[in-house]
């Protein structure tokens, strides 16, 4: 469960594509504060934390994700949201 409050704002370093997924690095002053395996939510979309190194953090969205909001591309602020345990 998220609280809703923006914890802080990331910005998209990098996108990768790898078939129908898209992999995203994300700078942000809370990126060495996770863990990998943590639920974050980016701009409201719940993903798991897959690597973390020099305050930044990646997070892979499948397609059905990727249909869903909108993404914007490298460079754009995103907020980041707590997972609540």
């Amino acid at each position: 469960m998220f609280t809703g409050i923006i914890e802080a704002l990331g910005v998209v370093k990098k996108v990768a594509i790898a078939g129908s997924n898209r992999t995203f690095w994300v700078e942000s002053p809370i990126s060495h504060e996770l863990k990998v395996d943590q639920s974050v939510s980016h701009n409201g979309v719940c993903l798991t934390v897959e690597s973390i190194a020099a305050g930044i953090h990646s997070v892979t969205a499948i397609d059905e994700t990727l249909q869903k909001p909108t993404w914007e591309p490298c460079g754009k602020e995103i907020c980041l949201t707590w997972n609540v345990v």
